[in-house]
């Protein structure tokens, strides 16, 4: 077998490994990779109430009985992945979970603002009706296999009966792992060998 064949077989098996190395976790029936949620409050606009301690840590606890939600014209936040890049996949991309009687977020991609409604799904957390929305990338101009670590989601937008979306917990439902940098050092091993491999064919010409 060549030695490109087998760093590229290593590399893939590097990464596989890596996606395969985390527990899944079940929520309101969706499945996600136990690092598939976004994890890092990059930013907020408006003033929030939430079901208790900060902002960031009820948006990242991963948790969907906690919540925050903001009556604040103009009110979003920026959420991020640090430990997965969220993929234009198959279906659906990101699921961005709320409480109470379902409401509509304003969701920004790359510039492109899309509005989702959520739906029920039949299950309940912290005495509330969990909902959630759907995210596919597709909608957004992404072509199949680009990435995302961060969403604006924006929490104004007032439904019929004058509520605003309780955001609770986002999660990306096709994700890739970050690279590690054990990952990097193998990309960079397997690509010295290929060199010096190549350099002892071009002296044997």
């Amino acid at each position: 077998m060549k030695l490109k064949t087998v760093f590229c077989s290593l590399v893939a098996s590097t990464a596989l490994f890596a996606a395969s190395a985390h527990a899944t976790v079940t929520v309101a029936g969706i499945t996600f990779a136990d690092n598939a949620f976004a994890d890092t409050l990059i930013s907020s606009t408006g003033a929030y109430t939430t079901s208790g301690g900060s902002l960031a840590s009820v948006l990242t606890d991963h948790d969907v009985g906690t919540y925050g939600f903001s009556f604040s014209p103009s009110a979003a936040v920026t959420m991020g992945f640090s430990a997965v890049n969220v993929f234009n996949g198959a279906g659906a991309d990101l699921a961005i979970f709320e409480l109470g009687i379902p409401d509509s977020f304003r969701v920004t991609i790359n510039g492109v603002e899309k509005d989702y409604l959520s739906a029920g799904t039949g299950f309940n957390a912290n005495g509330f009706a969990v909902n959630v929305a759907k995210i596919d990338l597709s909608d957004f101009g992404l072509a199949n296999g680009a990435t995302i670590n961060s969403v604006v989601i924006g929490l104004d937008i007032h439904g019929p009966s004058g509520t605003v979306p309780s955001l609770s917990l986002v999660g990306g439902l096709n994700v890739s792992p970050v690279p590690e940098p054990e990952t990097y050092a193998l990309m960079l091993g397997g690509l010295g060998l290929l060199g010096f491999a190549a350099r002892r064919r071009q002296r044997r010409g």
